[in-house]
């Protein structure tokens, strides 16, 4: 009989077990109760629109983006400024990498698979995940802490996400580095490059876009990519923003100089549009486009 009870008690500690070891782990998971001269001290914890009660002021940014959660930590240690952990998990790869393109201005993957790194700030997107990590005043300790923090979440992660797919169609001729923003809510093309006070092309969730920038500062073109889930959507896309800036385009006339003598032309190829803005001349408008159309 004892012998029963200990195999029975045996298989159950191993199930238990093998259990645990299939649970899944999270990247707060790896958040340490103190590293240095820092402990804890507020947990971090808030699901989709809870945000707002975080930061009123910035959660749309993550909600556009399909935001599942936020967790993190705030360290802090006498004598110290405070430092924050921010982990935004999101709902694919391509939403974690639509924020990072938001506020990068470069190329750098210190941390993840793109990162930017400032003495009192580090960011960086991997996976399905947007990482912040920040310290109120910058000192060596703190300059310290919030690249150790960084590099721990960092190894935390272990899987890699696909950027979406739709910035393979950029032309990387005149591209400006870290020159394009991806997203798929109507907003933030309006943020950029404003083009109407409404959602006039339907971006919507289903959507991927991407927005980029092309030649200096004071010659600047931008070149809209949108990839619909139909050929129809792309199409009334077309029309309306033919309508608004060029009624008079057509097949035999695609470039179209505006009153402010920026050139404008518009496109569809298969469920995907195309747009250029701000076209300097019609010959660098007409190379542009040709290289976007090939590139679709």
């Amino acid at each position: 009989m004892t012998r029963i009870i200990y195999y029975l008690f045996f298989t159950m500690m191993c199930c238990s077990n093998l259990f645990a070891s299939g649970q899944k782990k999270f990247p707060v998971d790896s958040l340490p109760e103190t590293f240095g001269s820092y402990r804890a001290t507020d947990k971090l914890n808030y699901i989709g629109k809870e945000l707002y009660d975080y930061i009123n002021g910035g959660a749309e940014l993550y909600l556009s983006y399909g935001l599942v959660s936020m967790t993190g930590c705030k360290y802090n240690g006498d004598g110290l400024p405070q430092v924050t952990v921010e982990i935004y998990e999101m709902t694919s790869p391509e939403n974690a990498f639509g924020v990072y393109t938001q506020g990068r201005d470069k190329e750098a993957y210190d941390y993840g698979q793109g990162s930017q790194s400032f003495p009192d700030f580090i960011f960086f997107w991997k996976d399905r995940y947007f990482v912040t990590v920040s310290t109120q005043e910058v000192i060596p300790e703190s300059e310290q802490a919030i690249r150790y923090m960084a590099g721990l979440i960092d190894k935390s992660i272990p899987e890699k996400g696909e950027k979406p797919a739709i910035i393979t169609d950029l032309p990387q001729e005149g591209l400006l580095p870290a020159g394009f923003l991806y997203f798929h809510h109507y907003i933030w093309l309006n943020a950029y490059l404003f083009i109407a006070d409404y959602n006039i092309i339907n971006i919507d969730e289903n959507c991927h876009a991407v927005l980029a920038k092309y030649g200096e500062a004071d010659a600047r073109s931008y070149l809209l990519l949108v990839a619909y889930s139909n050929e129809e959507k792309a199409m009334e896309a077309c029309k309306r923003l033919q309508e608004k800036y060029a009624p008079e385009l057509s097949a035999d006339n695609p470039f179209v100089e505006l009153e402010d003598k920026t050139w404008f032309t518009v496109w569809t190829k298969g469920n995907k549009l195309g747009a250029i803005f701000n076209g300097q001349t019609q010959e660098k408008t007409e190379k542009l486009s040709k290289y976007a159309i090939n590139n679709m």
